[in-house]
């Protein structure tokens, strides 16, 4: 399956709900990622987005939207750039299991919509680019398997 890139239409959105958590840690991306997801769910039902301070408390907001039964599919949005230490690896490494977790324990799908980057430049490509944008293809992926789960 291709990704949802500028030129790919969307699935469509109509019906669905979704919920976004998104970190405000590294604004202008996580601004962009953001504005670029919720542009890509035009026509849904629903959108409620949470803001949370950083990456690592994604997790926690996440879980209070799926487990709250309000949403079919629940998006989670971050950036983390990698600095001289292994910290952006640690976070997201515990970002990703708990998003797991938490779908797999709510049924919910959780997508994982967290760039993660060794530089500035390859994150700005990833959140404020066109063709490569992780907030639709992350709104790409929940539209699919909001519809996929609501069908099993």
């Amino acid at each position: 399956m291709k990704v949802a890139t500028h030129k790919q239409p969307l699935p469509d959105a109509r019906e669905l709900r979704f919920g976004i958590v998104a970190a405000r840690y590294n604004a202008e991306l996580a601004d962009a990622l953001l504005a670029n997801c919720v542009d890509a769910l035009a026509g849904a039902k629903a959108v409620r987005v949470a803001r949370v301070p950083g990456s690592f408390e994604v997790t926690v907001a996440a879980g209070r939207l799926a487990r709250s039964g309000n949403y079919d599919c629940v998006i989670a949005l971050g950036v983390l750039l990698q600095g001289e230490t292994k910290h952006a690896d640690h976070i997201g490494g515990a970002v990703a299991t708990g998003l797991t977790q938490i779908g797999i324990e709510t049924g919910v799908p959780v997508i994982f919509g967290i760039v993660t980057a060794e530089s500035l430049a390859q994150a700005r490509v990833r959140c404020v680019g066109k063709t490569y944008n992780r907030g639709r293809e992350a709104a790409a992926t929940a539209i699919e398997m909001a519809r996929l789960c609501k069908s099993l």
